[in-house]
């Protein structure tokens, strides 16, 4: 027995030997170290590394939450890295043979190269950066639904950065809009409540989409006063696509899209700020706080954040009734963020509240009914969105997200004393949305559902209007970006969409192409669809007093989708001169609207109130051109600016005055801007916004009988100057005096008295204002 069993082991032992023979020998792994520097030999510190096809490993690690710094073990698929402090990044486990390396940095040209690996060895690679003629460069996500450097983007995106945010005092997302992007503008709507609308190309803020990290979470009742409740400070940034551009976004997209990027901490910082502010010597405070956390209980990470503002009246002209309302406003909000699955997925949690309190007309310490003239409103506003990213593999990765948002408030809306005239309005909005992406060779494959449901109920006795609709679109979008070349990129995609309030799925094409000419000059061009359902806008629950009356909007019962085709092209250059570096643009666009909405007076018999009502028109047009630039006069000294040249027309005259222009809508504005520091941490900031003459029409009241008036021109000139003091190691507190609005340019020829138009009021909507504050970091 004991023979046997030692010939089955001899018998075992040589067969073992014999299939290890028979199989190739394991090849052992090779260590790639990349080595990122600058044309000064400088290590690049932050540059993004990538193995594999260029493009998707920086989308994937900024989307995912790919590994940041470290070494990481490709076993032969595309991954990407981030270089730590010496400009270094380590590859481990990789297969022998052939690999396409790119690094990208914030500033610099991203560069290409190859490398063959050896099995066993360790090779070093040194990949030298250019700097851009630019100062900063961007990774943004709304044009396409993947994330590219801003140059590299499809889809024209622009930017709004927290550094710009900080610079020139943005508290609100209303003034963050201020001289920041050519083609757009805010203006205020209402001289007893001041409520503002953004206004992009010509046209008016029901046709720009909201977003919170891509959802579109804000509906057009909360966005009337929406745009002054958001907290601009506590943004990662904010991104603008003007015009209907990508298919990814439905209803509401025509004129362009503003999405809202939270930010996700990436170490402790913790920052508060306080500001005091006169307006002709009638105070304002606002106090903001925030903590960035980078390690909470189980693996989180938090962003938490708060402001609160409290400015009283002004009566400009001494009528005894208020031209700037009092507001009062407390927001806050918070994010939590987790990652998952050695790192390719994450989990996010948001939240955001925002309670406030305006008041406009006379005798604001007295009741609402015992005043000839009040505008108040009690609103207040919460969010929560939840959504779930992974990463399947390096080239598929799914997003689900969805989102609640609940707005109400206690309106009144009178004149003459009137007891009735008190209101209530009930708004909750439910978003989904899936997404799946594939990369297919040089193809970026996107897909997705969306569905939002939205409830709105009104209640306004005193003007016979009790409202209640509900609202759901279903969407359904696919997309495709052609990488076909390093310079050449396509992308076309289409969105169908189902409205409860239209009997027919709307089919909506979009397709945009990006040539680099050169490595510094790009060409874009777009081509897009789009619609708007019959909806409750953003201004319809509005209810203004013109001549002691209340002045309402209503949707025709015949009202039918309005449908619009934009065309856009442009170019950007980016460009060196005697040292000095600059980039120049334009971007010419076209939009033409059919059976677009407009409005007409439909008599009421018998009722103490006006009404307009909004049908569809014979359509109507927008053409124009925008430039901006900006350029780097030394290492110290900046200039940037835009302009914009447009005519809004409707294809034939409108019903209420016969007028063919647009209302509201400059044919020529633009701004200026200077970045100045100087030494000792001292910076100075001066914007000037300039707005052309337009239309805006002026209702019976103060006046005798309704008329068109033509706006005269406006400047606008604010200075900003700052000293930063470091404290400590990681502690900082900066001291700011801001002057707004230096010349006092504000509308001159504003209604007096309880029978005044408070719809006319145009213009800059802060009069002369000197604010000082400090903000302390650490």
């Amino acid at each position: 027995m004991r023979n046997v069993i030692i010939r089955l082991s001899v018998l075992s032992c040589l067969f073992a030997g014999f299939q290890a023979a028979a199989q190739p020998p394991v090849e052992a792994a090779a260590t790639l170290i990349v080595k990122v520097q600058d044309s000064n030999r400088s290590p690049v510190v932050g540059a993004t590394v990538h193995l594999g096809e260029p493009g998707w490993g920086r989308r994937a690690r900024r989307r995912h939450g790919w590994h940041h710094s470290g070494d990481q073990d490709c076993a032969g698929a595309r991954c990407a890295q981030v270089t730590d402090a010496k400009g270094e990044t380590v590859f481990r486990g990789l297969t022998a043979g052939g690999w396409p390396v790119v690094a990208s940095a914030e500033s610099f040209f991203p560069n290409e190269a190859r490398i063959a690996l050896i099995a066993g060895q360790e090779t070093v690679l040194t990949i030298e950066l250019q700097r851009r003629p630019v100062v900063s460069e961007t990774v943004v996500v709304t044009g396409s639904g993947t994330e590219s450097l801003v140059q590299e983007a499809p889809i024209r995106t622009e930017l709004i950065t927290p550094r710009v945010v900080e610079r020139q005092i943005k508290t609100t997302l209303a003034e963050a809009f201020q001289a920041t992007i050519s083609g757009v503008r805010t203006e205020m709507n209402c001289q007893n409540c001041g409520f503002m609308q953004l206004r992009m190309n010509g046209l008016e803020g029901p046709y720009t989409q909201i977003l919170e990290d891509g959802l579109p979470s804000y509906s057009g009742v909360a966005s009337v006063y929406g745009l002054e409740q958001v907290p601009a400070a506590f943004l990662d940034q904010i991104e603008v696509v003007k015009g209907g551009n990508s298919a990814l976004y439905g209803p509401g997209a025509v004129g362009g899209v503003v999405n809202l990027i939270r930010r996700e901490p990436r170490e402790n910082h913790f920052r508060i700020d306080t500001l005091t502010g006169w307006h002709f010597g009638r105070p304002e405070q606002q106090l903001g706080a925030s903590a960035q956390l980078a390690q909470l209980p189980a693996s989180f990470a938090g962003d938490f954040y708060y402001r609160g503002s409290n400015r009283v009246a002004i009566d400009r002209d001494r009528d005894g009734f208020s031209d700037i309302g009092k507001r009062r406003l407390q927001s806050g909000g918070f994010g939590l963020f987790r990652r998952f699955v050695d790192g390719k997925a994450r989990l996010s949690i948001t939240g955001t509240v925002a309670d406030e309190f305006r008041r406009g007309g006379d005798q604001l310490d007295r009741p609402p009914h015992e005043t000839w003239i009040t505008e108040q409103i009690e609103s207040r506003r919460y969010s929560t969105a939840i959504g779930w990213n992974h990463a399947l593999s390096a080239k598929t990765y799914y997003n689900l997200r969805g989102s609640h948002a609940y707005y109400g408030r206690q309106t009144y809306y009178g004149a003459g004393m009137d007891p009735n005239a008190y209101g209530n309005t009930r708004n909750p909005l439910w978003v989904g949305d899936a997404q799946l992406a594939h990369q297919a060779g040089k193809h970026s494959l996107l897909g997705g559902y969306q569905i939002s449901w939205e409830h709105v109920e009104d209640n306004a006795p005193a003007y016979g209007r009790t409202y209640g609709g509900t609202f759901q679109n279903h969407g359904v979008y696919l997309q495709d970006e052609w990488r076909a070349t390093a310079r050449v990129s396509v992308i076309g995609g289409a969105r169908f969409d189902k409205s409860n309030q239209i009997d027919r799925w709307i089919v909506s094409p979009r397709v945009g192409t990006k040539l680099g000419i050169t490595d510094n000059l790009v060409w874009r061009a777009t081509l897009s669809t789009g619609f708007r359902a019959p909806a409750v806008f953003d201004e319809d629950l509005h209810i203004a007093q013109v001549g002691g009356e209340g002045f309402i909007l209503q949707n025709d019962a015949g009202l039918r989708e309005e449908k619009a085709v934009s065309f856009g092209t442009g170019m950007q250059y980016l460009g060196m001169v005697r040292e000095r570096k600059y980039q120049i643009g334009f971007n010419i666009f076209y939009t033409d609207l059919r059976h677009a909405f407009t409005l007409v007076e439909d008599d009421v018999p018998g009722q103490a109130f006006r009404r307009l009502l909004r049908v569809n028109g014979p359509g109507a047009h927008v053409a124009g051109v925008d430039f901006d630039g900006t350029i780097q006069l030394s290492r110290r000294l900046g200039l940037r600016g835009g302009v914009t040249v447009q005519q809004a027309r409707w294809k034939e005259s409108e019903a209420q005055f016969g007028a063919r222009d647009f209302f509201r809508a400059p044919k020529r504005y633009g701004f200026l801007g200077l970045d100045w520091d100087l030494p000792h941490e001292i910076e100075v900031t001066g914007t000037a916004d300039f707005t052309g003459s337009m239309l805006i029409p002026h209702y019976a009241g103060y006046i005798n009988e309704d008329r068109l008036e033509t706006s005269k021109r406006f400047g606008v000139f604010n200075a900003v100057v700052s000293k930063t003091f470091t404290v400590a190691d990681a502690s900082k507190i900066r001291l700011f005096f801001n002057m707004q609005n230096i010349g006092d340019s504000y509308q001159r020829d504003l209604d007096p008295g309880p029978s005044r138009d408070s719809a006319y009021v145009y213009g800059p909507a802060e009069m002369r204002r000197a604010v000082v504050g400090l903000t302390y970091e650490f």
